[in-house]
């Protein structure tokens, strides 16, 4: 039932997303991804959200996109490219962007397999954890002649650089785990059984944060690919001066000077 290809608990501020097609890998149907589309707008104003983790269910994360799904709507006349174009503008494409604009941190803890739509989701998240039976596989290019999509090609040649970028997406070749992780793809990798246990340590973490500390962090590191040093520099001392009067940093300098642990509110404002 759609209903149950995405599933949620959340459990002191922390969300657990889930992928729940393991007959099929987690692959993504158009159904699946309506859904998980309506979920993650949910949680983008939910307050009660401090952290997200997502993960797939069974022995893999996301195979990706549902190749042989039949039913696709469009009209009589469309193209399979002109259908396609307009389901990733529709859906696809917006999963990705309010994933990476959700104002509280997320985690994707990736077991398994990992391809093409769910390498994508993966990176879409602030910290990726990899068990050591994970791989990311983008075939685009050698197996179906197309480029990589659902950002991509914008965010693994900044991840891993242009060459390696360039060689694993020609080649198509399955990134391991360590490689992922000695190429800057992932975070940490850790044995499948602690998987999940490690998530949600970093999770509860990353919850005691101020929310929306993590979107600010996301905007720096953004607008620093284009900003020269001075103009960094001075993009930073903007964000200073209006983050230095937020409730968030007068409790943060009275926690220390304390010496307790902050009780940050649930917003920046």
């Amino acid at each position: 039932m759609v209903e149950n290809q995405i599933l949620f608990e959340l459990v002191n501020g922390v969300g657990f997303l889930t992928l729940n097609r393991p007959e099929s890998l987690n692959s993504l149907s158009l159904d699946t991804i309506k859904a998980l589309l309506d979920r993650l707008r949910a949680l983008s104003t939910q307050d009660e959200l401090r952290a997200l983790v997502i993960s797939g269910s069974g022995r893999g994360f996301c195979a990706g996109w549902q190749l042989d799904e039949n039913g696709v709507p469009g009209l009589p006349d469309e193209s399979l490219g002109v259908r396609q174009a307009h389901l990733m503008a529709e859906y696809f494409n917006p999963v990705i962007q309010v994933l990476h604009d959700l104002p509280v941190p997320t985690i994707a803890a990736v077991n398994g397999v990992s391809a093409g739509a769910g390498v994508s989701i993966a990176l879409a998240a602030d910290i990726v954890v990899a068990a050591e039976s994970a791989s990311f596989v983008l075939t685009f290019a050698p197996k179906l002649g197309l480029v990589p999509d659902l950002g991509a090609s914008w965010k693994v040649p900044r991840l891993i650089g242009w060459g390696r970028a360039l060689a694993v997406t020609m080649l198509g070749e399955r990134i391991s785990a360590e490689e992922a992780a000695q190429w800057g793809m992932v975070w940490r990798v850790v044995p499948d059984a602690d998987l999940n246990s490690t998530a949600l340590t970093l999770a509860a973490r990353l919850a005691e944060s101020p929310s929306g500390v993590c979107r600010e962090l996301r905007r720096a590191y953004e607008v620093a690919q284009q900003n020269d040093l001075a103009a960094q520099m001075e993009y930073e001392r903007l964000r200073q001066r209006e983050l230095l009067d937020n409730e968030a940093f007068c409790e943060g300098l009275s926690a220390f000077q304390e010496k307790r642990a902050p009780r940050f509110r649930k917003t920046l404002t």
